[in-house]
């Protein structure tokens, strides 16, 4: 297979890097044209995942019009911020036509939709899949070994996309819970905020299993009632992702809440991010999506609050701790 990856930052370098090991050809797009020239010449990226050297299978360009007309298998590795820019510069439907594997992990705050539905919007009845679960960027370049799951509502192109992508160092499961798995993986970062806050502010293990406990329910409400499964949200893209993004050191979720709750202000620790935090945008979301839902979501209300409206850190969690006692 050959597979164009538009996003060359850690994960759309470390799954170009997959690729070519598994034996596909790989064109992977970046903005920067210094970076991929040197990705070209010297078979390392400049500025992530230095110490990872780049197989030959895996050409780089700038030219996005080179990574449309390389492949007709287009996954998406970009931060969600900026899907609708990227798509609009590769461009609408065509007569070859092009089949998406969206990677981002966020849901747009003014429109309340996932990366999936953007891409349809984009291209109307194109095979789109998502691809999610616990996956750091740097263990998947180095070959650990990995799993996640790729869903799609049609499943055809996502059991072939598991077929194709998995090797011995990356299992693959398929599902049809399109909604579940992006609404884990969008919802998992604030909560992983959540649990950077708790250990910033210096408290235990005890406060942060009861966090990450509590986040997997507040995720389980809002993806039951989004037409989203159980079953989803105790597999990779939910627990399984929830549990690596809210306690790995390379989070950039869980770092973001660290710096917060060691006394740092947001908008300052945003702006020195190497690469983006995707909760901060998406906890602007949720708190809508649950009262779409008629579901409660204190801990990503508090989020909000102690990223975009001031609050305490340790206030917040004083207001988690003291809500109305009731049943599990």
């Amino acid at each position: 297979m050959k597979v164009s990856v538009l996003g060359a930052g850690s994960w759309g370098t470390a799954l170009a890097i997959h690729l070519a090991r598994s034996g596909h050809g790989v064109l992977l797009w970046g903005r920067d044209p210094d970076v991929t020239r040197r990705i070209g010449t010297e078979r390392l990226h400049p500025r992530r995942l230095a110490a990872v050297p780049i197989p030959d299978g895996v050409r780089a360009t700038s030219d996005i019009s080179e990574a449309r007309s390389f492949s007709e298998t287009v996954l998406l590795a970009v931060p969600c911020a900026a899907l609708r820019e990227v798509l609009d510069a590769f461009g609408g439907p065509d007569r070859r036509a092009h089949r998406f594997v969206s990677t981002a992990k966020g849901i747009e705050p003014d429109t309340l939709k996932r990366m999936t539905e953007i891409v349809l919007e984009h291209h109307p009845g194109a095979p789109v899949a998502a691809l999610s679960g616990p996956t750091f960027a740097e263990g998947v370049a180095r070959g650990d070994p990995s799993a996640a799951v790729v869903a799609e509502r049609g499943e055809g192109f996502a059991r072939e996309v598991q077929r194709e992508f998995s090797n011995g160092a990356f299992r693959i499961y398929s599902s049809s819970d399109v909604a579940g798995v992006e609404l884990c993986g969008a919802l998992k970062n604030v909560i992983a905020i959540a649990a950077g806050i708790v250990s910033g502010l210096g408290f235990g293990h005890n406060t942060l299993a009861a966090l990450v406990t509590r986040g997997l329910a507040e995720i389980g409400r809002i993806v039951l009632a989004s037409s989203g499964e159980m079953r989803t949200v105790y597999g990779l893209a939910g627990m399984g992702d929830l549990m690596l993004t809210a306690t790995g050191r390379q989070s950039r979720n869980r770092s973001l809440g660290e710096a917060i709750g060691r006394g740092r202000r947001p908008a300052e620790v945003l702006a020195e991010m190497p690469e983006v935090a995707e909760g901060a945008r998406t906890c602007l979301a949720v708190p809508k999506i649950a009262a779409r839902a008629a579901v409660e979501a204190p801990i990503a209300d508090v989020v909000l609050e102690v990223l975009h409206g001031g609050c305490d850190p340790r206030e917040g969690v004083e207001r988690l701790m003291t809500r109305a006692l009731r049943a599990e």
